[in-house]
């Protein structure tokens, strides 16, 4: 399908879906990427003995000691495992790699910080199942974008070992909703807007200050001790400053950050079966191989 098509039918479709409640919303997401599918050459384990409703990605080609421990978007209030492989499973999929995937806790029903303590407690999962930090590798997409780098500020703050590196897909990094982004592209981007992160926000922050960190990891502190980074980001997305704002801050504290724009691309494009999301992800395996040069990943 080519892009400009795709655009518009998801457009159509986000005036409605928008217009439901949430469950509906919910509901019709795991319903949609159920009859969508995933690789053929990918199959998935649940992680039975994990608290978590948890499952393991795993292409029939890839290397045994690496893993993306992969945290999903939806705004904090929406996202299971269905709807996660239509972006982790072609990923995975292409680097030759497993992945974890896994439900953190929602709002209304949860708020912050249910979802970064979720977090923490899935990175020790598998800390246990024997992955070791540098052969972790950690990718999050819009709210799981933002919510990857509030999970490397609670892990270093644990003292726990970080990952190796990660991959933060247009990061949902700023829930203040300020960015000029949310006003300039409000009518570019066919996803999101501002009235519908504004709502998913005040649902998560609760009575929270959208100032902290591990909500709005772009007032985070970071240093040359977190790992590379790549963030990518469609230049027709209302988080768009979010990206680069969050890359400036990366910059600043001296982390190895690497930030690609996408001209004419909108929020999570690499979900789709499109040219451009081909290219992000095939940016994405290269990034990662390039973190273990010398160290060798299995490809198919």
């Amino acid at each position: 399908m080519k892009s400009y098509v795709l655009e518009r039918t998801i457009r159509t479709a986000q005036h409605v879906i928008h217009r439901m409640p949430l469950e509906n919303q919910r509901s019709g997401q795991t319903k949609l990427f159920a009859v969508r599918g995933f690789p053929k050459e990918v199959h998935c384990e649940s992680a039975e003995d994990f608290a978590m409703t948890a499952e393991w990605v795993i292409p029939e080609v890839c290397d045994s000691k690496k893993l993306i421990f992969y945290t999903h978007g939806g705004g904090y209030g929406m996202g299971d495992l269905v709807s996660s492989r239509a972006l982790i499973a072609p990923i995975a999929n292409h680097c030759g790699l497993k992945a974890f995937s896994f439900e953190y806790r929602l709002s209304p029903e949860y708020h912050f910080p249910a979802p970064v303590e979720d977090c923490a407690k899935a990175y020790e999962y598998v800390l246990s199942k024997g992955y070791e930090p540098h052969n972790i590798i950690i990718l999050g997409d819009s709210a799981g974008g933002g919510l990857l780098f509030s999970v490397l500020q609670y892990l270093k703050q644990k003292g726990i070992a970080l990952p190796h590196c990660g991959v933060a897909i247009s990061p949902w990094a700023d829930l203040t909703i300020t960015s000029d982004s949310y006003e300039t592209m409000g009518k570019a981007d066919p996803l999101l807007s501002d009235k519908v992160l504004e709502k998913f926000a005040e649902s998560y922050i609760a009575d929270e200050s959208p100032l902290n960190p591990l909500i709005s990891p772009v007032f985070g502190k970071y240093d040359a001790d977190f790992p590379p980074i790549l963030i990518q980001v469609g230049d027709k997305e209302v988080l768009y400053d979010d990206a680069i704002h969050m890359n400036n801050v990366l910059q600043e504290g001296g982390v190895d950050v690497r930030l690609e724009v996408y001209p004419n691309m909108f929020h999570i494009f690499q979900l789709w079966r499109i040219k451009e999301a081909e290219i992000a992800i095939q940016s994405i395996r290269e990034f990662i191989q390039a973190q273990y040069e010398g160290d060798g990943i299995e490809t198919k």
